[in-house]
């Protein structure tokens, strides 16, 4: 029977492979560990958290149908300063094309 060894990470800060324990996940899934020996905590390759362009058009439109932006957070499982910061640059890319 085979025990499939996962290779353990370097820490960042020390250096050193050895006493390297997982230590739960991110917000976006990746995995964290601590160093045992600095006592650092550290995600080796982290994952990007990013929304579908369909995601962002559908805040969009829950916004403009005057839904406030807690409900939009609740509803699609977001931070309401997403909406809101999506909104922000889509009024911002509106004036611009207007000016040109």
């Amino acid at each position: 029977m085979e025990e499939k060894a996962e290779k353990r990470p370097i820490c960042p800060k020390c250096g050193k492979e050895e006493r390297q324990m997982k230590s739960g996940f991110t917000k976006a899934g990746s995995q964290k560990w601590l160093c045992y020996v600095c006592k650092c905590r550290y995600t080796p390759n982290p994952k990007k958290w990013k929304y579908s362009e369909e995601e962002k058009e559908l805040a969009l439109k829950m916004l403009t149908m005057s839904m406030s932006g807690r409900g939009v957070g609740k509803v699609l499982k977001m931070s309401k300063a997403n909406a809101y910061r999506w909104a922000r640059e889509a009024a911002l890319k509106k004036t611009e094309n207007l000016e040109k």
